[in-house]
């Protein structure tokens, strides 16, 4: 990739719709609808590691904190790292990633916080020098009150 890492972008094709084309993606979906339980979001107590053994590796946890917001890479799943050779765990996006990567990933998990609701993207990866690899994603929010989203639980399928 040419210029420089500031230049950077990440413009997925964004589906609102959730219409997930990966079986490990639709997989997250589901598990994420059964834990609704009349609820419009799920809790983070809700999602049991034990209940998504096979996907776990796709599995992706961030914190949301506000006043000013940032975003909390709380877990990075092996797939994840595996694909761009990095492990985020515990680290925030604003120590990560560029100022240009970084509006354009915020806004993605912004308008999970926003709408409240799962928002399926995709495309190739323009970032950790693996703009070869192919990916399609689920971000689905979790809140304790059923008001505010306070974590986004992700499934990140890439694909060779």
């Amino acid at each position: 990739m040419t210029g420089s890492v500031d230049a950077l972008r990440f413009l997925p094709i964004v589906d609102e719709e959730a219409d997930c084309a990966s079986e490990i993606t639709r997989e997250f979906l589901n598990y994420w609808t059964s834990k609704l339980a009349g609820r419009e979001m799920p809790s983070r107590a809700d999602i049991d590691p034990l209940e998504i053994t096979s996907i776990l590796p796709h599995t992706g946890l961030v914190a949301i904190e506000e006043d000013p917001r940032r975003y909390f890479w709380r877990l990075v799943g092996t797939h994840i790292t595996t694909a761009t050779g990095r492990d985020h765990t515990g680290r925030y996006f604003d120590e990560l990633y560029p100022p240009m990567l970084l509006k354009d990933i915020s806004s993605l998990y912004a308008r999970v916080v926003e709408q409240r609701f799962p928002i399926r993207h995709y495309g190739v990866t323009t970032f950790a020098e693996k703009n070869h690899l192919k990916y399609e994603s689920l971000l689905m929010p979790l809140s304790s009150d059923g008001t505010r989203v306070e974590m986004v639980f992700a499934g990140i399928h890439y694909m060779d």
